[in-house]
């Protein structure tokens, strides 16, 4: 058993250290990022957010994810939320898949997470 425990932990390190990376990024090159977000979103925000903001909003949101999967608290809804988090870039910007296709395994990872937790 005690190598699910090491898996968790490893998962959680790297889960956490992908949402870290991306939202330090984003802050320090905003326009490298700015791109990924998908039309839809950016059409529904634009009326009350510049698209700085949503990135914003979105960097802050990866940093408590990471903060979160760290904490080992209620590692199966983390999981869940990362997945959902890593789902959603993936399925929203299927015609960059050159770029996000990290993404599907980040997923799943999160998945896996989510099931070795419960």
């Amino acid at each position: 058993m005690q190598h699910i425990k090491i898996a968790k932990v490893l998962l959680r390190i790297g889960l956490a250290g992908t949402l870290v990376y991306a939202a330090l990024a984003s802050f320090i090159t905003p326009t490298s990022w700015i791109g990924f977000f998908p039309a839809f979103l950016v059409d529904l925000s634009s009326s009350f957010m510049s698209q700085e903001v949503l990135l914003g909003i979105f960097s802050v949101t990866e940093l408590l994810l990471a903060a979160w999967l760290l904490s080992g608290f209620k590692p199966f809804l983390a999981g869940l939320c990362v997945a959902g988090l890593f789902g959603g870039i993936f399925f929203a910007n299927l015609g960059a898949m050159d770029l996000v296709f990290r993404d599907f395994g980040l997923f799943f990872a999160s998945l896996a997470l989510a099931f070795l937790s419960r």
